[in-house]
């Protein structure tokens, strides 16, 4: 059984989204129960009774983006439910934008986990949307709460700086479910190998704030390797790196220089993700093979 919770004010367009959900499985045969709330406290009571497989969740409600307000607690709590959001005024990049309060370790705790998350106009077409959700679902259905308690494991060593065991814990959760996403991505992020391509991606998508959270991480990232290699020492922070360069007679002002600018760019990517633009990749990746290139 697919068990589907609509949360929309406007009977017609549950009921439009009711038809467009069944004729998108059409083809599974599979049998699905539908729930419907129509205000956001009943959307509440509902996920907190029982276990669904999709939330269609609309932004406004009797007050305006009165859905949006309650989406971080849906992600933080259901970490495997399937979301769409229906918008006729915000897109994928804007909602992410506003959905999380993020913090320097959110790159690695973005909360999406096993789900799908896709913004979608009431007008769009949403059956490819429907359809990912649906597969996702199926194919995780035997690992799910394994994949949740796996993921709350990675979380407790990330906070510890356990990286070696937060990467057996991600790939653990790439052989229960394959392909799921947050984990493939912070096993490329852990092992600083991808990154780079996966924040141009993100933006090239028009999701910015992912996509600068990416960079900053990869660019902290290259920082302290860079700092490794001239001091032979691994200072915690970046601000501990640049007074361990500065006793170094290796680190010259126009490393210094250089450094700082990268530095700059890591903070704004990390603190205000939505403002990096296109040519903030260029000059980052620039300077930083400079830095190394005088090493």
């Amino acid at each position: 059984m697919y068990r589907v919770l609509v949360a929309d004010d406007n009977y017609e367009d549950r009921e439009l989204l009711k038809y467009e959900i069944q004729r998108a499985l059409k083809g599974t045969g599979e049998d699905i129960r539908f729930y419907e709330a129509p205000s956001v406290k009943q959307a509440r009571e509902l996920l907190a009774a029982r276990p669904f497989d999709l939330l269609t969740l609309d932004i406004e409600f009797d007050r305006l983006n009165e859905g949006l307000e309650v989406l971080p607690e849906i992600f933080e709590q259901y970490p495997t439910l399937s979301i769409i959001v229906i918008s006729g005024k915000l897109d994928k990049a804007e909602v992410t934008e506003r959905l999380f309060s993020f913090t320097r370790q959110n790159v690695l705790k973005g909360k999406r986990w096993a789900r799908h998350f896709d913004v979608l106009d009431k007008k769009d077409k949403k059956d490819e949307a429907i359809l990912r959700a649906y597969e996702l679902a199926f194919r995780q259905q035997d690992a799910l709460e394994s994949v949740k308690e796996l993921f709350v494991m990675a979380e407790g060593h990330l906070e510890k700086g356990e990286m070696d065991k937060c990467l057996q814990i991600y790939r653990k959760i790439q052989e229960l479910a394959p392909g799921e996403q947050e984990s493939g991505e912070n096993i490329g992020l852990l092992r600083g190998d991808t990154a780079y391509e996966q924040a141009r991606v993100y933006f090239r998508r028009g999701e910015k704030v992912v996509a600068g959270l990416l960079l900053g991480h990869y660019l902290e990232t290259r920082m302290k390797a860079y700092t490794r290699k001239v001091t032979r020492r691994s200072p915690a922070g970046l601000f501990d790196c640049m007074k361990e360069l500065e006793k170094s007679r290796k680190f010259s002002q126009y490393k210094r220089s250089l450094f700082q600018n990268v530095l700059k760019l890591r903070n704004r990517a990390i603190h205000h993700p939505g403002t990096i633009t296109d040519e903030d990749f260029e000059s980052a990746l620039k300077d930083l093979k400079t830095l190394e290139a005088h090493f």
